[in-house]
């Protein structure tokens, strides 16, 4: 096989690899892309086995793994539009990680990285990588102008999913604040992308958040009819991070609905299903609502485990926020990159 076939054959390993949750033929890939000594390919098929690990497989170590040998490929090779990727997947893995420092310093050097190479989209996606920092410190409305600017960068690129991803982290941030007009008129966009591209994934999301709206505005039989569309897309295609959440809102909906069986099986599931995801963070709240249930149902006994189980993950919360007294040494170093970033957008726009 000659490299230009296994550049033919490579996007369609990739699609029945997410078709079928099956990373093997990927795998095969690699080691034939190694076999060839085509290092271009097997940084590539390391790359796409990485983006399949991280989002459907929930295995953000493993994937790292990947991104890490797929970017000192691409280093050697002086691709470094290609390192740029590898340095956001790397930089979104220890996120997910919760090494939230060391995510940061990674997409600083994506950012420094794109600009180099000229790649737009790694240049956003290292930006809204910023954002999802600044979020995880309660930095909500530099967060925000982040995602913002990423957004707007995106649509001048002209890339459907690129555009997608960045409108979605807008209108999570939103929902942080609770900025609700802002929601709907953002998921009306998202309608239309979802037109131009269906994606079942990003559909459940539209459902998720136009749901939680609803519940919150005590819309509660609009909000399940949302959830439920949510599920069942979740189940096709979703992974596990988007299953547990639909489970952990169902659960809300189903107590303010007094269905009280219905709401222990979803929040038991969510709790389930959040078991193999690192840094589960819903933990706490699906506790909260059992311990509530059980109280309703006069199981005092349930209730005071759960109401433990989430005074546990209420005290790694504390110690994790810890951290924040940290954003005064990165602070400085985001204030001098948005100098530079800003000459290099104007520079790129003008020239």
């Amino acid at each position: 096989m000659t490299s230009e076939e296994f550049d033919r054959k490579l996007p369609d390993i990739k699609k029945w690899m997410l078709e079928n949750k099956d990373p093997e033929p990927m795998t095969l890939a690699i080691r034939q892309a190694q076999k060839m000594g085509y290092s271009q390919g097997q940084a590539f098929a390391l790359l796409y086995r990485g983006e399949y690990l991280i989002d459907l497989g929930e295995q953000p170590a493993a994937a790292f793994r990947d991104f890490r040998e797929a970017g000192l490929i691409a280093r050697q090779l002086r691709n470094w539009s290609l390192l740029a990727q590898t340095l956001h997947w790397q930089a979104q893995s220890q996120l997910l990680q919760g090494e939230y420092m060391r995510a940061l310093d990674v997409w600083l050097q994506a950012l420094q990285t794109a600009i180099e190479a000229e790649d737009s989209r790694a240049f956003i996606r290292g930006y809204s990588g910023v954002a999802q920092v600044c979020l995880v410190f309660g930095q909500l409305d530099v967060s925000l102008e982040y995602q913002q600017r990423a957004l707007a960068l995106a649509e001048s690129v002209d890339d459907v999913a690129l555009s997608t991803d960045c409108l979605l982290a807008v209108i999570a941030t939103c929902y942080r604040q609770q900025l609700y007009a802002e929601m709907e008129s953002l998921l009306e966009r998202l309608k239309h992308k979802l037109k131009a591209r269906p994606h079942l994934e990003t559909q459940a999301e539209f459902h998720i958040y136009s749901g939680l709206i609803d519940l919150d505005l005590d819309r509660v039989d609009a909000a399940h009819e949302h959830l439920q569309l949510a599920r069942v897309l979740a189940q096709q295609l979703g992974g596990l991070w988007c299953r547990s959440f639909v489970a952990l809102i169902l659960g809300r909906i189903y107590l303010r609905q007094q269905r009280l069986d219905e709401a222990r099986r979803s929040l038991e599931l969510c709790l389930q299903l959040g078991e193999q995801i690192r840094g589960f963070a819903m933990g706490q709240e699906a506790h909260q609502l059992l311990e509530k249930l059980c109280v309703q149902q006069g199981d005092y006994e349930g209730a005071l485990v759960h109401l433990e189980y989430a005074h546990a993950q209420q005290l790694s919360l504390f110690q994790r926020q810890a951290e924040r007294k940290l954003t005064r040494v990165f602070q400085k170093s985001l204030n001098q990159i948005e100098v530079a970033l800003r000459l290099e957008l104007s520079r790129i726009r003008y020239r």
